[in-house]
C-alpha cells in the first residue's frame, strides 16, 4: 500500500488544481498501467523481451513476405507454453481492468478527461468503459486489413483459409496490433497528434516515454503550452519535461486524484 506522505498529498492537490483549471485533458497510458492488472511488461525486470529476447524490427516485413506462414506460426505458438505469444495471451485473457482504468473512465464521465491515448493492446480500457479512446498500437481483440484499413472483431471470425482476406477489398488481414517495423495506422496517428496539439493538460500514466511516436506526443503538447502530469513508480525518459510528478502505482494514485477532483479540491 502506498504511503501518502505530505509531499505526495501536496502533489496530488496540485495535480487536481491543474486538471480542474484545464479545458482539454488527455491521458497517455503505457504498459505500467496494465502491469497492475497482472500483464507482464515488455522490457525491464520480468519483461517478455527481457526473458525471451526482443523481436526483430523486421517483424512486419516478415509478415508481408509470407502472411500465410505467419498466421500458421501464430496459431501454433498461441497454444505452446514457453513462447512469449503464449505467455502474453494467457496473462491478457486472465486480466481485468484495475482501479486505475476505472478512475480514468470516471474522469471521462465527469467531463474532466476528453480522451485516452493508450499504447496498450489488451482492451482493458474498453472493458473498463472508456469511450473516447485511441489505441495507438492497436487492439488484440480486433483484426485489420493491411490494404484498406477496415477493422473487425477477431471473436467469431472464421479463419477458413490462411492468410485471411478482407471481404471489402481482398487485401490480407492481420492482427490489429502494430508489429515491429510496421507504421502506425494513419487514422489513429493523426487523431493522437491532434489530441496532443489540442490539450492543455496531459496525464502520463505508466508510460516509460521511450517508444515513439507515442513518446513524442507529450513533448508536442508541452511545446504548445500544455501542463504534463506524470504518474509512475519511478523516473522515466519524460520526467524532466513534467510539471508535476506523482511517484507510485497508477492504480492507487489515480483513485486518490479522482477523490480530489470530485471534491473540487486542489492547491
Amino acid at each position: 500500500m502506498l504511503e501518502l506522505t505530505a509531499r505526495l498529498s501536496a502533489c496530488l492537490d496540485d495535480a487536481a488544481a491543474v486538471i480542474l483549471r484545464s479545458k482539454h485533458v488527455v491521458a497517455l497510458a503505457g504498459a505500467g498501467l496494465s502491469v497492475e492488472s497482472g500483464i507482464p511488461p515488455f522490457r525491464g525486470p520480468g519483461g517478455l523481451w527481457t526473458k525471451y529476447g526482443e523481436p526483430t524490427n523486421l517483424s512486419y516485413r516478415e509478415f508481408i513476405r509470407d502472411p500465410g506462414q505467419w498466421w500458421e506460426d501464430r496459431f501454433r505458438n498461441e497454444d505452446r507454453p514457453g513462447d512469449p505469444t503464449y505467455e502474453l495471451k494467457v496473462a491478457v485473457d486472465q486480466a481485468k481492468p484495475n482501479l486505475g482504468h476505472h478512475a480514468l473512465v470516471e474522469m471521462e464521465e465527469l467531463g474532466l478527461l476528453k480522451c485516452v491515448v493508450t499504447q496498450n493492446v489488451d482492451n482493458l480500457h474498453g472493458e473498463a468503459g472508456s469511450r473516447s479512446l485511441l489505441e495507438i498500437h492497436g487492439n488484440r481483440t480486433w483484426l485489420r486489413c493491411v490494404d484498406c484499413g477496415v477493422r473487425q472483431p477477431r471473436d467469431g471470425y472464421h479463419f477458413d483459409s490462411l492468410p485471411p482476406r478482407c471481404t471489402e477489398c481482398g487485401g490480407v488481414i492481420k492482427m490489429d496490433t502494430v508489429m515491429f517495423g510496421e507504421p502506425i495506422p494513419e487514422d489513429v496517428l493523426l487523431a493522437s497528434r491532434e489530441q496532443a496539439e489540442t490539450c492543455d493538460c496531459m496525464l502520463l500514466v505508466g508510460t516509460s516515454g521511450t517508444v515513439n511516436p507515442a513518446a513524442r506526443l507529450p513533448l508536442v503538447a508541452k511545446e504548445l503550452g500544455a501542463k504534463l502530469i506524470e504518474i509512475n513508480p519511478g523516473e522515466t525518459a519524460l520526467t524532466h519535461a513534467c510539471d508535476i510528478t506523482l511517484n507510485g502505482p497508477s492504480g492507487e494514485l489515480l483513485p486518490l486524484l479522482l477523490i480530489r477532483l470530485k471534491n473540487g479540491e486542489g492547491g
